[in-house]
């Protein structure tokens, strides 16, 4: 589940969560201010909510005067050229009633368009006839295809010819901008370009460069820098190649959307994914035991996902997963929220680790081990290990129940002096005192404290019916 947000035309940024108007507001000043063209990377990793921002920050443009195509790359890739793809939105700016003023445009492309339509013809009757392609085949076709279009009597001419169409192009596109832009850029965002496949996220580039870079136009591209540099070294054939290097050719400013407050979009997704709903119930809220059970679920998530760092995508399909949980409680269930937490991030996250718990194939100490691996990151930040010990005290506690009677330990035995068989990598103190005081604030919590952890497994893993909450 994908949480769908509402962008209305008159305040588009209504209903974002993660604060991102003002850098809209700066891109824009940036688009305004720099009204020649240029090429703008927004870049970011993949399910950092890229398209939902450009989806708001086109219809904020638009607001202000700004004129805005979008194009999805992943979604046109089965295009061989996306020159054909680009200069088709483009005609799309003015509608087809006002195409007239696009025909030279249409013709100088065509000049630089038809050199590639025996490649194409080719392409095509593959997909058609399989890959028993041979050169004889191609080259009847392309023979058949030459006597179609005019040849030219040399390389030489040929290449002259192609860099007189191009500055023709470029004139004649600038002119029909001009004409059609209302005195502002008119900003193209090109979106999932690093999803597509290498040959034609190159050729994308290139085009936009060699070809479409002209006055009067944007270029935005919505991309994941690093998996973009994948396919071109991918387009290319070698990891040799610096694509940092290479994307610098074509990309004249490069922006970061800078990371949203974790308990802003906790605070979205548990509204979202309907968790208050649960949380909520009037029958819950008369259980004094049950009162605190949101904000130790959301202290929890916090810390959780300020350890892994997830994108914004990942994060919804954690709380997606956590919301389809909660419906196969009863109203007034105990879910022990932190460990439901804690066990559904593994099943994401570190799934060998949560087979091995849900298979009883650990040791107590195993256990314990497994989850210092888990947690062992951002150790400098003060006030986490207390969250460390007491996830570790819960999976020995609850974990414990799931064994089979001969492999449990006798957690009733517990107490401040006795020293424990097993010990946490966290609890630095003599004696292991804070882990011991989780382990025993724990068994004596005696409404849950015999459950066995396959009460929150059974559920994580959807093997128990939905309730009517």
């Amino acid at each position: 589940m994908n949480p769908v947000i509402d962008i209305p035309q008159e305040a588009p940024f209504t209903n974002c969560k993660l604060g991102r108007e003002p850098y809209a507001k700066v891109l824009t000043d940036i688009v305004r201010t720099n009204g020649d063209g240029f090429v703008l990377a927004i870049d970011n990793k993949w399910g950092a909510g890229k398209t939902t921002f450009v989806s708001m920050w086109s219809k904020m443009l638009q607001n202000e005067g700004f004129q805005t195509l979008y194009f999805n790359a992943w979604e046109n890739d089965f295009e061989n050229n996306p020159f054909v793809a680009i200069t088709a939105e483009l005609k799309l700016l003015i509608g087809e009633e006002k195409s007239e003023s696009f025909k030279n445009v249409i013709q100088t492309g065509y000049k630089l368009f038809k050199k590639s339509i025996p490649a194409l013809l080719k392409h095509q009757y593959k997909k058609h006839v399989g890959e028993d392609f041979d050169d004889t085949t191609g080259d009847l076709i392309k023979d058949s295809t030459d006597a179609l279009f005019d040849a030219f009597e040399s390389e030489v001419n040929e290449y002259l010819e192609r860099k007189t169409n191009i500055r023709k192009f470029h004139q004649d596109l600038e002119n029909y901008i001009s004409q059609n832009s209302n005195s502002k850029p008119i900003v193209f965002i090109i979106d999932e370009l690093d999803r597509c496949r290498p040959d034609y996220a190159v050729s994308v580039l290139e085009n936009v460069k060699h070809l479409f870079s002209v006055k009067g136009i944007v270029f935005v591209l919505s991309i994941d820098k690093e998996q973009l540099g994948h396919a071109i070294c991918g387009a290319y054939g070698s990891d040799n190649i610096d694509s940092n290097e290479y994307m610098r050719r074509f990309i004249d400013i490069e922006y970061s959307l800078p990371e949203p407050p974790v308990k802003n979009y906790i605070d979205y997704l548990i509204e979202a994914c309907k968790l208050n709903d649960f949380f909520e119930l009037e029958l819950r809220k008369n259980i004094r035991e049950l009162q605190r059970e949101r904000t130790e679920f959301i202290d929890y998530s916090i810390f959780l996902i300020d350890l892994k760092k997830p994108t914004l995508r990942q994060q919804e399909k954690l709380f997606a997963h956590v919301g389809i949980v909660f419906r196969s409680f009863v109203s007034k269930a105990f879910i022990i929220p932190e460990l439901l937490m804690f066990l559904v991030y593994i099943k994401l996250f570190h799934k060998d680790f949560y087979q091995r718990i849900s298979k009883r194939e650990l040791t107590h100490q195993e256990l314990i081990d497994e989850c210092f691996e888990v947690l062992n990151v951002n150790l400098t930040k003060d006030g986490l290990n207390n969250y460390r010990i007491s996830i570790e005290a819960m999976l020995v506690c609850y974990y414990n129940h799931y064994l089979e009677h001969d492999k449990r330990i006798k957690l009733s035995l517990i107490n401040d002096t006795e020293e424990l068989f097993i010990s946490s990598k966290f609890d630095k103190s003599v004696g292991q005192t804070s882990f011991k005081h989780y382990i025993t604030a724990e068994k004596n919590n005696y409404h849950r404290s015999d459950i066995p952890i396959d009460y929150l497994l059974k559920k994580i893993d959807l093997l128990d019916p939905l309730q009517d909450m």
